[in-house]
């Protein structure tokens, strides 16, 4: 694997995650990076690029484009791939972290909708994985890359530091067909099944991300923005050791 940017501090990062569930990287991608990916990313949202058979609305709600790695090399040949390889493999404690999909979620300045609070262990089952499921936090990790400045009323990352600890609570599907893969799902009362009251937003500078595991719960707001989109990259690697998990 190449060299790690000297910034970007492994062991910073992996004791934020085994604390908290998630941490925060700094300067995932450098300026030129973000460009070309910004520039793809824009490509498929207009059309210009096309996304046949991946292009869908997350719960019917959100702009969703799967894999988009899979219509255009410049995701995975890029620096935040590089750079986020390296350390998925540090939380993942695995010397061999496997690639597991890629998606594009774009919000439009006023996108009004929410992403709920949700585990992704929970899209582990159809329609979701039964409350009271127990599964490593490290089993799989998510990047959340922002492709341009996300402030807090633009729809950032919100976690609940240390709720990823115990068993998983109960979800149930927000939106969408409860068999399509595109179905959106969220916990049943998020008040009472997590403390909100420390929740942190995560802000991001365009080429910084989040990692997150996948008992962490996470949340993101809808865009009060009224002129700039939230343009978020989002890419899973797991631990073949540890994933796949059979359903709880």
């Amino acid at each position: 694997m190449a060299t790690l940017p000297a910034h970007i501090d492994l062991d910073r990062i992996g004791s934020r995650f085994e604390r908290d569930g998630f941490a925060v990287v700094d300067g995932l991608a450098g300026p030129d990076c973000v460009r070309t990916l910004r520039e793809v990313y824009d490509g498929m949202v207009d059309g210009s690029i096309p996304c046949p058979g991946t292009d869908r609305q997350l719960g019917g709600l959100t702009r969703q484009i799967m894999m988009p790695h899979t219509h255009h090399p410049a995701y995975l040949e890029s620096e935040a791939f590089h750079n986020a390889t390296r350390v998925a493999a540090r939380l993942l404690k695995s010397d061999r972290p496997v690639f597991l999909y890629s998606m594009n979620i774009y919000k439009p300045p006023g996108h009004p909708h929410t992403t709920p609070w949700h585990c992704d262990l929970a899209y582990a089952g159809r329609p979701f994985t039964k409350a009271g499921a127990v599964a490593p936090n490290d089993a799989a990790v998510q990047f959340w890359l922002a492709l341009n400045d996300v402030g807090e009323d633009m729809g950032c990352m919100e976690f609940v530091p240390g709720a990823h600890a115990g068993p998983m609570p109960e979800h149930f599907v927000f939106g969408g067909d409860p068999e399509d893969e595109g179905r959106l799902l969220a916990m049943t009362d998020p008040e009472r099944q997590l403390d909100l009251a420390n929740a942190v937003k995560c802000p991001l500078r365009a080429g910084s991300a989040t990692v997150h595991g996948y008992t962490t719960p996470h949340f993101t707001s809808i865009n009060r923005s009224a002129s700039k989109p939230r343009r978020a990259f989002i890419f899973s690697f797991l631990n073949p050791e540890t994933f796949p998990l059979p359903p709880g």
